[in-house]
C-alpha cells in the first residue's frame, strides 16, 4: 500500500514535466520587413525572445519624414525604433558622452556614414545623408531577455543598426 502511494505521486511529476516541456514556448517566425524595410533575418533575430506571437506597429511621424516602429512579442516590448529625417546639418556632438547615461555604451564605428553611441540595450545613431544640409536620426531602446548587460552585449544591437540604418536611410531618400 506504501508503495502504492509513492508511486502516484512519482507518475503526476512525471506527466507535469512532460507537459511543460511540450508547452515550451519558442521563436516566433522572424519578419523580413521592419519599419517598413527589409531586414537581415540574423541582425533580428538575435534581439527577438522566445514567445508565441510577435507583432509590428508603425506610426509614421506628421511633422517631418520619419516613423516610430516597435515590436513587441506576447504582448511585451522588445524593440522600439524612432526614425527622423532632418533637413538641416546636425548639431554639434560629443559622441564620446551621448551614452554616458546608458549601460556599455559608447561610441563606435558604424557600417555607414555617421556616428552611433551603441550599447547593451540603446543605440543613439546619426546618419550622414549625401547632402551636408540633412540627416537622419535614429534612437533604438531594446528590452527584454536577449539584452546582455556584459561589455561586449552591445555586438547585437550594433549588427542591428548596421543592417537597419541604411535601408533606412536609404527609404527616406538620405543616401544612394
Amino acid at each position: 500500500m506504501v508503495k502504492a502511494w509513492r508511486t502516484v505521486p512519482l507518475a503526476f511529476c512525471g506527466t507535469v514535466v512532460l507537459t511543460v516541456a511540450g508547452c515550451s514556448k519558442t521563436q516566433p517566425s522572424i519578419p523580413d520587413n521592419f519599419c517598413h524595410v527589409p531586414v537581415n533575418n540574423s541582425a533580428l533575430a538575435s534581439l527577438v525572445p522566445d514567445g508565441d506571437s510577435l507583432e509590428q506597429k508603425y506610426t509614421p511621424f506628421e511633422s517631418h519624414p520619419g516613423a516610430q516602429c516597435d515590436l513587441s512579442v506576447d504582448g511585451r516590448g522588445v524593440l522600439s525604433v524612432a526614425v527622423n529625417r532632418w533637413d538641416r546639418a546636425p548639431d554639434p556632438t560629443d559622441w564620446s558622452k551621448v551614452g554616458s547615461p546608458y549601460k556599455y555604451a559608447a561610441q563606435r564605428k558604424v557600417a555607414f556614414p555617421g556616428h552611433a553611441s551603441i550599447g547593451s540595450d540603446r543605440a543613439v545613431v546619426e546618419a550622414t545623408c549625401n547632402t551636408k544640409t540633412a540627416y537622419v536620426s535614429v534612437v533604438v531602446d531594446f528590452w527584454g531577455d536577449r539584452v546582455e548587460n556584459t561589455p561586449t552585449g552591445y555586438k547585437k544591437l550594433q549588427r542591428f543598426v548596421n543592417d537597419f540604418v541604411p535601408r533606412e536611410t536609404k527609404k527616406l531618400d538620405c543616401t544612394n
